[in-house]
């Protein structure tokens, strides 16, 4: 199987993990997995007052899986420069990212996974300085 199909198939298996949610809904942690994130007691109460039946969690886990889909699909259409980031420079032209194969010997790499919780803070800055 060729790289690009062996990546694809992989991020519907991380869609799929992640949209399985099930058990969070019906025993929520205050803790998530990064702390910008975590629940307050209120939204952990609402959680609890809820009564999840198999159907439902089915439904919202469809949802959940859907969204991520969803966003999968737009950080692709980014990459592959058949849609526009949004710039604060309306004259910068966006054609994509190329995105290869590793090869062994590249040191000194920076790394997207390292990027996307870091670049949070600029987004949410950028996203909120008039609030």
């Amino acid at each position: 199987m060729d790289s690009r199909q062996l990546f694809l198939r992989e991020i519907h298996n991380i869609i799929k993990e992640y949209s399985e949610v099930g058990e969070k809904l019906k025993q929520p942690s205050k803790e998530l997995s990064w702390e910008e994130f975590n629940l307050t007691k209120n939204e952990i109460s609402a959680l609890d007052a809820q009564k999840f039946t198999d159907e439902s969690i089915s439904a919202i886990e469809k949802i959940v899986r859907d969204n991520i889909m969803g966003a999968f699909h737009s950080a692709f259409c980014l990459l592959d420069g058949v849609s526009d980031p949004v710039s604060e420079n309306e004259e910068d032209v966006w054609v994509g990212l190329k995105l290869e194969e590793k090869q062994e010997d590249e040191e000194n790499e920076e790394f997207l996974h390292d990027e996307l919780y870091s670049s949070y803070w600029d987004w949410h800055e950028s996203n909120n300085k008039d609030k």
